[in-house]
């Protein structure tokens, strides 16, 4: 991320319209702190042992709202959060998650030379927009 987290929140939110609320920033602030994916509960016990208290329920909408707006990606191999390294990436994301490590590689489509557009209009479907692609992988460190 070349920015700061809440200059990048701020402008996602005038983008789309929506709301910057202290909850939103605080989550969003949180995540983009962890160099490692993160678990909601897991964010729960880093909030509350900076003497933030929010309950799970909350923490899930606002990740929720986060993911939609592209900011926050699910990792749902290992059901787990991290921000997005590049939120202006035009292009489909790509998590390589490490089978063994679990460590998480963010990269795009075109880096990766996979057409996904292509190959979803010559099965008759469309690829989604705003979205990403887990692949599992066995990173160098786990050769």
């Amino acid at each position: 991320m070349k920015n700061a987290p809440k200059d990048i929140a701020l402008q996602r939110c005038i983008d789309t319209k929506t709301s910057l609320t202290p909850n939103r920033l605080l989550i969003f602030q949180s995540v983009c702190e962890n160099a490692e994916p993160i678990t909601a509960y897991g964010l729960q016990k880093k909030l509350q042992q900076a003497g933030r208290k929010l309950n799970i329920a909350s923490i899930y909408r606002v990740i929720e709202f986060w993911c939609e707006q592209g900011l926050i990606h699910k990792i749902t191999s290992l059901n787990k959060y991290q921000a997005c390294k590049d939120p202006d990436e035009i292009h489909t994301h790509i998590i390589n998650v490490c089978s063994f490590c679990e460590s998480v590689f963010e990269t795009c489509n075109e880096r990766m030379g996979l057409d996904l557009k292509r190959g979803s209009a010559e099965i008759g479907m469309l690829m989604a927009e705003n979205s990403h692609v887990e692949i599992p992988i066995i990173c160098v460190e786990c050769q």
